[in-house]
């Protein structure tokens, strides 16, 4: 007997494939884990992830394509704008100085940006409802997509969609999932977006492609992308299996 069939035999093998499935996400057949080559945005693209209601999961794809484009070389700035939760300042627990903080300092912006990991950040607050200024949160993401690609989750709600922001942007991407409040959603989205002159492209969480394409049809834009489900997002874990990753990948070059 050979090693290889040994240890096929033992119960570390059977160990390791229940590992592997669960990386991959599938039972039967069992596909080789290869690596995944990370997709990286170019400079000069800017983009907006958005939904008419919350949960649906627009802010943790917007953190995923800032994250995957990073490891590809090419860290776009990732910006908060979510105006009531901001979602991803609390994911990345950052207290450094938010989009509120930037807007009362206008050319310091470079000195004062945060990081997440190797992704520059600028975390939101929940005030920004407050003092937020279309014209000058524009003029602010115009200066720092200067020199590099930036990712904005815009948050959620008809408010959300300031004309100024979209202004300073060529992507944005409606996120929406397959539960029947949130497909009700995304349909009452369409009067929304329709005219802005926008690039717009459907995100699907949580579907296979299958569906995610049904949906899609039912929508005037076509399908960026279908985030499969996946248990760490869903628990808020922000870890991620191979079958998101390759999704996210492929959003990327889609967006690119």
């Amino acid at each position: 007997m050979t090693w290889r069939s040994w240890l096929d035999a033992s119960p570390v093998g059977q160990v390791a494939l229940a590992l592997m499935r669960d990386a991959t996400g599938r039972d039967e057949p069992l596909e080789p884990l290869i690596p995944a080559r990370a997709a990286g945005l170019p400079d000069d693209r800017s983009i907006a992830f958005w939904s008419l209601t919350a949960g649906v999961g627009a802010s943790t794809v917007a953190a995923l394509v800032a994250h995957r484009s990073a490891a590809a070389g090419r860290p776009p700035l990732l910006v908060d704008l979510d105006r009531r939760v901001p979602t991803l300042a609390l994911r990345a627990e950052c207290a450094g100085a938010t989009v509120a903080d930037l807007l009362l300092q206008p050319g310091s912006e470079s000195a004062l940006l945060s990081r997440w990991g190797e992704v520059p950040f600028v975390p939101g607050t929940p005030q920004l409802h407050r003092v937020f200024d279309g014209p000058r949160i524009a003029e602010l993401v115009g200066r720092l997509h200067r020199e590099r690609a930036v990712v904005i989750d815009l948050g959620c709600g008809a408010d959300a969609l300031d004309p100024e922001v979209l202004g300073v942007i060529d992507r944005l991407c409606l996120v929406t999932g397959p539960s029947v409040a949130q497909l009700q959603s995304a349909f009452c989205a369409v009067p929304l977006l329709e005219g802005l002159g926008l690039w717009i492209g459907v995100v699907v969480v949580g579907a296979e492609p299958v569906d995610a394409a049904r949906i899609a049809s039912r929508l005037p834009w076509p399908l960026s992308a279908a985030i499969p489900r996946d248990q760490f997002l869903a628990d808020d874990r922000f870890a991620s299996r191979a079958p998101t990753v390759r999704a996210i990948d492929a959003l990327i070059r889609g967006l690119a």
